[in-house]
């Protein structure tokens, strides 16, 4: 097992990396899926108590790939923010963020939870719910109705995990059903969705990938918030 991995997505070369992210090379692209920013204020505001520093911790790690890889820029595919609460604490240290990487472009695929991007000031491109570039389609949630000349969708919004013989717990994972890539939330404050081991393609373990050594079979629906995957 190692950090990352490279494989070959419809025909191009990509780089996975185990801390939930998907580098494409041809357009010097870091792709994350369900930052999640401010979910932790919001359930402070809920009276559920929680320690901050969530969003700062993620956006470090975010700042270590953008390094690591060479992007030159940043795609969130999706629920960037959590919800309507935008004057909060993930405010400064997105700013800060955002600071750091003044001169890179970074664009937002809009997911349900991104109502809020247009007021929250981000500093970035909003690019609706779908683009299709090259051989992919980036969207938020699965998309089987891929247009003419995509080959692959590339989204969130699931939050896959899975089981590992031989360890505890569920991993955050890179699963590969339906024509579709579907990334790991990149949040380390979120729950996660079990998929079959067949279609979790990839495992995010202790700062490792793991291959599960399968390729995922045709599915007979494609994956949803809620419901199990099945093959």
């Amino acid at each position: 097992m190692d950090d990352a991995l490279d494989i070959m997505l419809a025909g191009e070369p990509v780089r996975l990396f185990a801390d939930r992210a998907l580098y494409w090379p041809a357009r010097r692209r870091l792709l994350v899926a369900d930052v999640h920013l401010g979910k932790d204020d919001a359930f402070r505001a809920a009276g559920i108590a929680l320690p901050t520093g969530g969003a700062h911790q993620d956006l470090d790690r975010l700042t270590a790939l953008i390094a690591r890889s060479g992007a030159e820029s940043v795609w969130y595919l999706g629920d960037l923010l959590h919800g309507r609460h935008i004057d909060t604490q993930w405010t400064q240290a997105w700013q800060a963020f955002r600071a750091r990487h003044a001169g890179m472009d970074m664009r937002l695929i809009e997911g349900n939870h991104d109502r809020a991007a247009t007021q929250a000031a981000l500093g970035i491109q909003l690019q609706g719910e779908r683009v299709q570039d090259g051989p992919f389609v980036f969207a938020h949630a699965p998309c089987t109705d891929l247009p003419h000349g995509a080959r692959l969708a590339i989204c969130g919004h699931v939050h896959p995990v899975v089981r590992v013989p031989g360890f505890r717990g569920r991993f955050p994972a890179f699963a590969l059903v339906d024509q579709q890539l579907v990334l790991p939330a990149f949040s380390l404050f979120t729950g996660g969705q079990p998929v079959e081991r067949a279609q979790a393609r990839y495992g995010c373990l202790a700062g490792h990938l793991l291959d599960m050594g399968a390729t995922a079979p045709p599915a007979r629906r494609s994956p949803r918030r809620g419901r199990p995957l099945h093959s």
